[in-house]
């Protein structure tokens, strides 16, 4: 599935590799081309209306006794650069939205269909490393 930025320079991948039992699909993430190592994604993602920024629900397990545990991945693609947001353990991060320079989402914990929204400043982001 590809799924092009809204200026339509940029492009983002989602390559189906499998399914977790009785849940959902996961994916390898190819950013303009370039293959993100060993890391494996959901299908929540959103481009920035500016094209710059890519945000992502990935996976640190498909293991089903584990999890699901995933986080958000903030992939800035003009400098080539990724923020790793906290772990949701026991649950999934939906939902993304940008809005006045923030990344905003959702933490769903489907075990106790608890939801909690999560408002990020990009501006504040000091974790950004190379992908």
């Amino acid at each position: 599935m590809i799924i092009a930025s809204p200026d339509n320079n940029n492009r983002a991948e989602l390559i189906y590799l499998s399914e977790i039992r009785f849940g959902p699909s996961y994916y390898k993430l190819e950013l303009n081309g370039k293959e993100l190592g060993n890391r494996i994604f959901g299908d929540a993602y959103l481009w920035s209306a500016d094209s710059r920024y890519f945000a992502a629900q990935e996976w640190l397990t498909t293991n089903y006794q584990e999890g699901p545990i995933t986080r958000v991945a903030l992939f800035d693609v003009v400098n080539g650069l990724c923020a790793n947001f906290k772990f949701v353990v026991k649950g999934f991060a939906i939902d993304f939205n940008f809005e006045n320079g923030k990344l905003i989402y959702k933490k769903h914990y489907y075990a106790d269909s608890k939801i909690v929204e999560v408002e990020v400043d990009i501006s504040s982001i000091v974790n950004w490393s190379k992908y």
